[in-house]
């Protein structure tokens, strides 16, 4: 059932990447959808397979088995003496075989890559810090802790060594750090829980591997900032749900887990929503009274400071600027959009006025400037007037009830990134597509593979600053890496973003329908995954027509590779999952 359902999907979502439409349901498409499925049933079971096979040993001949002894002696000395080690030199060398894999791509970007939002966020700080007149402001619609910590590095560098540059480059020094050290940890806590010694070296292979983590850890911008809290939060989550609460027990653990939650929900616009609804998942889980009352304190805690305490300190002093609901009408508007085009005389005067009055883009524009892929064409940045909201979500559950199908293509259009295999090869993103010129490319559609912003991206605000940027080779090189890394006819599955972002979570949903009537007890673990995928539903991109769509999804190839470990633990070696207690571990 998973396998035909996800299959189904993904033949819709890769009809709704390349043409924006659902049809043609032609032989065709179902075709597709039968291979999928069986391509998915076969992929399942071998995974599951793997994920729970007990190791063997003695199997073979004498002759056989001395002969693999000779080769894997090595192995068996390095991993035997790596072992020994006490938990700080093993997770300093681990780190150290991380970095030292990703060192030619950290040659490659030096000195790191600038976002279009972090400079933007730089230039705000750095008016407000240096008292640049009462028009200085730093903007909400970037979480304010990520702009007060790249504009204090930032002024650091100025302070310090007369350029802004050193500051920064002082700062995505300690980051690349800080993450090599967090995936090394996570490889030896899996390793720690029972998932095994061949399962945590192959998660830590794949870290050291994938040019997508260093490519991506050397670019300076709030999701990148945001992976330093979510690894150990990630961990810290196990840990509770493993111990039936019982870390919380310790006073130590509690005051972490606290602060670490607080700056996770701090560091992204929907970190908040993601890491409190986790933490109040927790509190229904079979534990004793007084643990679960420590686990409802902590949500409420959390929910409490990043969401009142923080933005309240620091409004005045840093003079934050509140931005509208934009960011919340950003489905409903390219739905609207969408029925422009479908259906543009069936609006009424009160439904258009409506429209016309919440949205900078009249409703008489929206269909020339649909892009079924981005909603930033048809919504811009802020709204014309937000206490028209009401008015405008009225006249949009109208215009919806007479025409559902427009408003599920645009929805289904919109997401599609996250489950497709393939995708229109157009990268528009200043205006609008007509669905003719979709239609007239199909035939050339691509891999849906991620991509990386690796060359500065410079804003208005940030150019006095940033000044004449000279061309790097190493960012050429770089580029070239990743281009041959996801490959051009037949893409690496790691690269893939329905990879990480559909087809990863379909196998957990497979490894679940196998449990023979009973829950699995790892279904808990799962919690920070789930809130995470559906927090992806509300941005305005999914496919990669820019590096947007790719950093919303970055923590996936952390976050199920970790849930993997976890699930092979639990077939594995359920006594060492389960018995172990958060204080004595």
């Amino acid at each position: 059932m998973p396998c035909a359902a996800g299959a189904l999907v993904i033949a819709l979502a890769d009809q709704a990447a390349v043409r924006a439409s659902f049809g043609p349901f032609d032989a065709r498409f179902w075709l597709k959808a039968a291979v999928l499925a069986v391509a998915l049933s076969v992929l399942f079971v071998a995974g599951e397979r793997l994920l729970t096979a007990v190791p063997r040993t003695g199997r073979g001949s004498i002759a056989h088995r001395a002969a693999s002894m000779r080769i894997l002696a090595p192995v068996r000395v390095a991993a035997a003496w790596f072992e020994g080690l006490r938990a700080v030199p093993r997770l300093a060398v681990s780190a150290m075989l991380i970095l030292l894999c990703w060192a030619p791509v950290i040659v490659m970007m030096f000195p790191g890559a600038i976002w279009y939002d972090t400079g933007d966020q730089i230039a705000q700080f750095l008016a407000v810090a240096g008292q640049g007149g009462a028009a200085a402001a730093v903007s909400a619609h970037h979480p304010v802790f990520d702009t007060i910590v790249f504009g204090s590095s930032a002024w650091l560098g100025e302070a310090a060594a007369g350029d802004w540059r050193v500051g920064i480059g002082a700062y995505l020094a300690v980051q690349v750090a800080v993450t090599c050290t967090e995936l090394a940890g996570m490889c030896l806590y899996a390793r720690h829980i029972g998932c095994g010694r061949a399962p945590a070296a192959g998660m830590l292979l794949f870290f050291a591997v994938f040019p997508a983590f260093p490519i991506f850890t050397m670019s300076v911008v709030k999701d990148t900032l945001h992976m330093m809290f979510l690894i150990p939060w990630l961990l810290m989550v196990v840990e509770t749900v493993r111990t039936r609460l019982d870390a919380l027990s310790s006073p130590r653990f509690l005051a972490g887990f606290l602060a670490v939650s607080t700056l996770c929900a701090l560091t992204t616009m929907t970190g908040l929503y993601i890491v409190a609804l986790t933490l109040f998942c927790l509190v229904p889980l079979h534990a004793p009274a007084r643990r679960r009352l420590a686990a409802l304190g902590c949500a409420m805690a959390v929910a409490l400071v990043a969401g009142v305490v923080f933005p309240a300190a620091v409004r005045g002093p840093l003079r934050v600027r509140g931005e509208d609901a934009n960011q919340l009408l950003v489905v409903p508007m390219q739905m609207t959009a969408r029925y422009a085009l479908d259906h543009p005389g069936d609006v009424t005067t009160r439904e258009r006025a409506a429209i016309d009055r919440v949205n900078r883009v009249p409703f008489e524009r929206m269909a020339r400037r649909y892009n079924p892929y981005l909603a930033d064409p048809v919504i811009q940045y802020s709204l014309r007037d937000p206490s028209a909201v009401p008015e405008y979500l009225e006249a949009w559950l109208a215009m919806g009830v007479r025409h559902p199908d427009s408003y599920l293509i645009a929805f289904a259009a919109l997401e599609s990134g996250w489950c497709s295999l393939e995708r229109t090869p157009l990268d528009t993103t200043s205006r609008g597509i007509p669905l003719e010129t979709l239609d007239r490319h199909a035939a050339d559609a691509t891999a849906n593979t991620m991509w990386f912003q690796i060359n500065d991206a410079v804003s208005p605000s940030f150019r006095p600053l940033a000044g004449k940027t000279p061309a790097k080779a190493g960012r050429a090189a770089a580029y070239r890496l990743w281009d041959a890394w996801r490959g051009t006819t037949v893409p690496n599955p790691a690269a893939l973003t329905a990879t990480w972002t559909f087809i990863l979570p379909l196998f957990l949903l497979f490894h679940g329908f196998g449990c023979a009537g009973r829950r699995p007890r790892w279904v808990p673990f799962a919690i920070p995954l789930v809130w995470s995928l559906l927090a992806l539903l509300p941005n305005a991109i999914s496919l990669p027509l820019k590096p947007t769509a790719t950093r919303y999804m970055m923590w996936a190839p952390v976050m199920v590779p970790l849930m993997l470990a976890l699930l092979r633990a639990d077939a594995v070696a359920p006594s060492r999952l389960w018995g172990i207690r958060g204080r004595r571990a």
